[in-house]
C-alpha cells in the first residue's frame, strides 16, 4: 500500500504554479471566435455519397467471378477438343486459356485487403498449377507433424 502525504498549505491544483515558467492565460472567448471564423469559411463543394459502401476487395471479387466463368469455359473447350480434336477447337482452347490467363494476371498483381481477396488469389494460384493443390514435393511422401519421428530419421554421429 502506498501512503500519500500532503503539505498543510496544499489546497487545490491551481495553487501549484510551475516555477520559472510564464503561463499564458487561456481565453475561451478568443478560441470561440476563431472557431466561428473557421466554421463560416466555405469548405468547397460538399461531396454526396450515393450508394452503399464498397467492399475493400470489390475489384478482386469481380475478377474472381470472371475467373470462375472463364475457367469453366476453358474446361468446356478442353473437353470438346478431347472428344473431337479439330483445328477450330484447338484455337478455341487457346483463346479460352488466354482469356483466363489475362484474368489471373490481373488477380496476381492486385493487392488483397481481406480474406475474401486472398481466397480469390488462391484460386488464381490453383489455376496456375493446373488445378493441382499444394502438397508435398514427392506425391508418395507423407508429411509428419511428429517431432520424434523426424528426429528418429536424423543420422546419428
Amino acid at each position: 500500500m502506498t501512503k500519500l502525504t500532503f503539505a498543510a498549505a496544499f489546497e487545490t491544483l491551481q495553487s501549484m504554479k510551475p516555477s520559472g515558467l510564464v503561463r499564458q492565460q487561456f481565453n475561451q472567448q478568443a478560441l470561440a471566435r476563431r472557431m466561428d471564423r473557421i466554421g463560416s469559411r466555405p469548405a468547397g463543394r460538399p461531396v454526396l455519397v450515393s450508394g452503399a459502401p464498397q467492399h475493400l476487395d470489390a475489384r478482386l471479387l469481380e475478377d474472381g467471378a470472371a475467373l470462375e466463368t472463364a475457367w469453366q469455359a476453358e474446361l468446356a473447350a478442353m473437353v470438346a477438343f478431347r472428344r473431337s480434336p479439330t483445328p477450330e477447337r484447338r484455337a478455341a482452347v487457346k483463346a479460352a486459356r488466354a482469356a483466363v490467363e489475362a484474368i489471373v494476371a490481373r488477380i496476381e498483381t492486385a493487392r488483397a485487403f481481406t480474406l475474401d481477396g486472398l481466397k480469390i488469389q488462391a484460386r488464381a494460384v490453383l489455376w496456375r498449377r493446373d488445378g493441382e493443390p499444394l502438397g508435398p514435393a514427392i506425391p508418395d511422401e507423407q508429411e509428419s507433424d511428429d517431432a520424434w519421428t523426424e528426429m528418429a530419421d536424423m543420422p546419428h554421429w
